[in-house]
């Protein structure tokens, strides 16, 4: 069977639980999950599901809109988790969103250059998120010189952004959102893409592809995102399997 991984899923929203969501995952040939941080309370969630399930590996870190949450005693747990525990493979989801500042932009700023040093300390790649805010996005990466590198996930912005990206070393995270109607301009960066580059998600339980619209998103669901990708590419879904499989494998590096 065609096996796929899934590198960004939220295990502790999803409709079902996660022992279901793995396990219809596996069967939809979803090998592999990563499960992401974005607060304090699923720091815990994520800790205990990569303890918990083989399948599972996950990220620690804190979302653009709980930026201002982050204390000095959070980060330290924050790295000392990530210290700790092998299957902690990322820092993330980190980043700026400027679409409702539920943080100010100086507090995201701020939280989000102290995550970045930690990820170039403990030499993990970073889950970023980025939303209307490519300028200062892209300012604040080059502030590191190249000594880090990831996944921009759910990746939406303009192909120049992408570019930028690419060349800098990061991988774009496709979801779902790639299938929409109004999708077209990212169509086009996914078709300029390097499929070196490209690495699946769901980012379940949101942003369900086309023909799930209107659904709760769910890692199995990762085998239609990649058989709308592969039509765009032009390639098989064998082929983008294994290639976003590799992707993933090298930039995480898990076995």
């Amino acid at each position: 069977m065609t096996s796929f991984i899934d590198t960004h899923c939220h295990l502790d929203k999803l409709e079902s639980t996660p022992e279901d969501a793995i396990i219809e995952a596996k069967q939809a040939g979803v090998k592999h999950l990563i499960t992401i941080a974005v607060d304090a309370l699923s720091l815990d969630f994520v800790c205990g599901a990569v303890q918990q399930f083989p399948e599972v590996y996950g990220s620690v870190g804190f979302h653009p809109h709980d930026a201002s949450a982050l204390t000095a005693a959070l980060l330290q747990k924050v790295r000392q988790l990530a210290l700790q525990e092998k299957k902690l493979i990322a820092i993330g989801e980190i980043g700026l969103d400027y679409h409702y500042l539920y943080s100010s932009a100086e507090v995201q700023q701020q939280v989000f250059r102290e995550q970045l040093e930690l990820a170039v300390a403990l030499k993990l790649p970073v889950i970023l998120h980025s939303r209307e805010a490519e300028t200062d996005t892209l300012n604040i990466l080059r502030e590191q010189s190249g000594a880090v590198s990831g996944v921009a996930h759910s990746f939406t912005s303009s192909l120049e952004m992408a570019k930028s990206l690419v060349e800098m070393g990061w991988h774009l995270g496709i979801n779902g959102i790639v299938t929409f109607k109004n999708a077209e301009d990212l169509r086009e960066v996914v078709r300029w893409l390097p499929l070196e580059r490209l690495l699946l998600e769901t980012d379940s339980p949101f942003l369900a592809p086309i023909p799930f619209r209107g659904k709760k998103n769910k890692p199995a669901h990762i085998p239609a995102i990649a058989a709308f990708i592969a039509k765009l590419k032009e390639i098989s879904l064998e082929e983008l399997a294994q290639q976003t499989t590799e992707n993933a494998r090298r930039l995480f590096d898990f076995s």
